[in-house]
C-alpha cells in the first residue's frame, strides 16, 4: 500500500508539474526586450522597473527587484535561464549572470546580467474620423467620411465591431462593420457617404464612431471618437458686381461741333450691375438700389432702383449712363440689395471694379503778380504772369496781358503775352515785363487773359486776378520833412532867448 501511495503521490506531482507550464503558456506575451543590467541598473517600461540590486559572483546569482509605479512588487535571486513573473503582467528571464559563464570569471569588478523582459500582450485601438470637407455646401450633394480603426498594440484583437452614428444625417452606405480580428499594427477603414441636407440656417452635425473588441484574455476594449461637420444653408448671399467706366470727358456733349475723330471719347460713364443668386432656392422681391457719385447726374430716363426675383444660379444685369457736372475725381459708391427670407432680412453690397472715376478736362489758371506793391513815383515794377494747367488733359494756350500805356505807365522791356503754348496736366509757364510808374496813387493793372483749346478741340477762356501798385511822391515828402525840421529849430531858439531875457531882466517883470 505504501508503494502504491508513493506512486500516486508521484503521479500527482508529475500532473501538477505538467499543468503548471500549461497555465503559464496561456498568457500571451509581447515580443521580448533584451537588456544588460549592471549593478543598480534599471530597465523601465509601461510603469514597471527591473533592477539588479546585487550579485553573488561565486554562485552566478543576481538579485532582481521589480517595481511598479515606484513600489517593489517582487524580489528574487536568479541565475541563468531562470525567470520571475508578476501577475502575468511582466516576465523577467535571466539569460546570463557574471560567474555563471567561464568567459565572465575575470569580471568580478563589473558584474552584470543579461535579461529578457516580456510584457503582457495587449491590443491598443486608435480611432479617427476624417472628412473631405470641413463645411460642405448643399450643392456638394454628399460628403465622404472616412473612419479609420488601427491596432497599435502588441497582439491582435478579435470580434471587432465598428459602428458610425451620423447625428441625423442620411447615408446611402453601411454604417456598421464586423471584423473577426485585427492583427497588431494592422488597420481597417469604413467609408461612409452622407447626404447633405437642405437647410435654411447653418447647422452642425456630430459624427460619432464606436469600436469594441476582445483581447486573447477575454478583456473587453471599447473606444469612441467624434467629429463635428457644419453644413451651410442651401442659399447663399447674392453676389453683386458693379463696373464703371474709368474716366469720361467733361465736355463730351460738344463733340458734335468737332470732327468725327473725337466721337470715340466717352462723354458719359457707363455703369453695369450684375446680380447673381448662387444658392439652391429662389430669392424673391429683391430691391436693388444704386447711387451716383458726387458731381454726376443721371443721363436719360434710366432708374437707380429695381425690383427682381432670382431662381438658383440666375443672373440679371442692369445698366445706365451718368455724366459729369464738373472736372475732377470722385469716389464711386456701392450698390446695395435688400431682401427677406424666412422672415429674416438680408442685405448685400456690390464689389467694384474700381473705387474712383475721373471727369477729364483741361483747366487753365492765370495768376498775375508784381515784385513790389509800395513804390515811389518813377520806380520800375516787374510784372509776372503765371500759367498753370490744373486739369487732366493737354491744352494749347494763348495768353496776353494789357498795358494801358500813357503818361502814368510806360513799358520798359519784356514780353506781354505767349502764343501756342502746349501744357500737359500740371505743366506751368510764365512770362514777365517791366513798367515804369510815372504817377502817384493806386495804379490798377487789368487782368491778363487766356484762351485755350484742349486735346479734343474744346475751347474756353479765362482771366487772371488784378494787381494794384501804390506810388507815392517822394519829393513832396522830403519838402514836408525839411519844413517840419526848420520850424522845430526856430521854435527852440525862440524859447531859449526868451528864457535868457527872463532870467537877466526878471526884476523888470515883477
Amino acid at each position: 500500500m505504501k508503494h502504491n501511495s508513493c506512486v500516486a503521490t508521484l503521479v500527482l506531482f508529475i500532473t501538477i508539474m505538467a499543468i503548471g507550464p500549461a497555465v503559464a503558456e496561456d498568457v500571451e506575451w509581447a515580443r521580448a526586450n533584451e537588456y544588460t543590467l549592471h549593478l543598480y541598473d534599471q530597465f523601465v517600461k509601461e510603469g514597471f522597473a527591473v533592477e539588479a540590486c546585487s550579485f553573488n559572483i561565486d554562485d552566478g546569482l543576481v538579485l532582481i527587484k521589480i517595481y511598479r509605479d515606484g513600489s517593489i512588487v517582487m524580489t528574487d535571486s536568479l541565475t541563468g535561464t531562470e525567470s520571475i513573473n508578476h501577475n502575468d503582467e511582466i516576465n523577467v528571464t535571466v539569460v546570463n549572470v557574471t560567474g555563471c559563464e567561464v568567459a565572465w570569471c575575470n569580471e568580478e569588478d563589473d558584474p552584470r546580467a543579461d535579461i529578457e523582459v516580456r510584457m503582457r500582450a495587449r491590443p491598443e485601438l486608435q480611432l479617427s474620423i476624417s472628412t473631405d470637407e470641413e463645411a460642405p455646401y448643399p450643392d456638394d450633394n454628399e460628403i465622404h467620411v472616412e473612419v479609420l480603426l488601427k491596432n497599435t498594440g502588441t497582439c491582435k484583437i478579435e470580434d471587432v465591431k465598428l459602428n458610425v452614428h451620423t447625428g441625423g444625417m442620411r447615408t446611402i452606405s453601411n454604417r456598421a462593420r464586423n471584423f473577426d480580428e485585427i492583427a497588431r499594427y494592422r488597420s481597417e477603414t469604413i467609408d461612409v457617404y452622407l447626404k447633405i441636407p437642405y437647410l435654411m440656417e447653418k447647422q452642425a452635425f456630430e459624427i460619432t464612431a464606436t469600436a469594441s473588441g476582445e483581447s486573447w484574455d477575454g478583456e473587453k476594449h471599447i473606444l469612441s471618437a467624434s467629429k463635428s461637420i457644419t453644413v451651410l444653408p442651401c442659399w447663399k448671399m447674392l453676389k453683386i458686381e458693379k463696373t464703371v467706366t474709368e474716366s469720361v470727358y467733361l465736355h463730351g456733349n460738344r463733340f458734335n461741333n468737332y470732327n468725327d475723330s473725337n466721337s470715340s471719347i466717352a462723354s458719359c460713364a457707363t455703369v453695369n450691375l450684375t446680380v447673381l443668386n448662387p444658392g439652391l432656392i429662389d430669392i424673391n422681391c429683391i430691391k436693388l438700389t444704386d447711387y451716383l457719385p458726387e458731381n454726376f447726374t443721371l443721363e436719360g430716363d434710366s432708374s437707380l432702383e429695381w425690383t427682381l426675383n432670382l431662381t438658383p444660379n440666375e443672373k440679371r444685369q442692369f445698366s445706365y449712363l451718368m455724366k459729369p457736372l464738373s472736372m475732377g475725381t470722385c469716389k464711386i459708391p456701392v450698390a446695395a440689395a435688400n431682401w427677406s427670407l424666412c422672415e429674416k432680412n438680408y442685405s448685400s453690397t456690390s464689389i467694384l471694379n474700381r473705387s474712383q472715376i475721373t471727369a477729364r478736362a483741361a483747366q487753365i489758371n492765370l495768376t498775375k503778380t508784381v515784385n513790389q506793391t509800395e513804390i515811389s513815383c518813377g520806380d520800375v515794377v516787374e510784372v509776372t504772369v503765371h500759367i498753370l494747367n490744373t486739369g487732366s488733359l493737354q491744352a494749347t494756350v494763348d495768353v496776353s496781358d494789357t498795358i494801358l500805356e500813357n503818361r502814368n505807365i510806360t513799358l520798359i522791356d519784356g514780353i506781354t503775352g505767349l502764343t501756342g503754348v502746349v501744357l500737359e496736366e500740371s505743366d506751368t509757364q510764365r512770362f514777365s515785363y517791366r513798367v515804369k510808374i510815372n504817377s502817384t496813387g493806386n495804379i490798377a493793372m487789368p487782368p491778363a487773359k487766356a484762351s485755350f483749346t484742349d486735346l479734343y478741340g474744346y475751347s474756353d477762356t479765362t482771366t487772371s486776378n488784378t494787381v494794384t501798385v501804390n506810388a507815392v511822391d517822394t519829393s513832396r515828402n522830403l519838402e514836408t520833412s525839411t519844413q517840419t525840421t526848420a520850424n522845430g529849430t526856430i521854435t527852440s531858439v525862440t524859447k531859449s532867448v526868451s528864457a535868457f531875457v527872463h532870467g537877466v531882466f526878471g526884476f523888470a517883470f515883477k
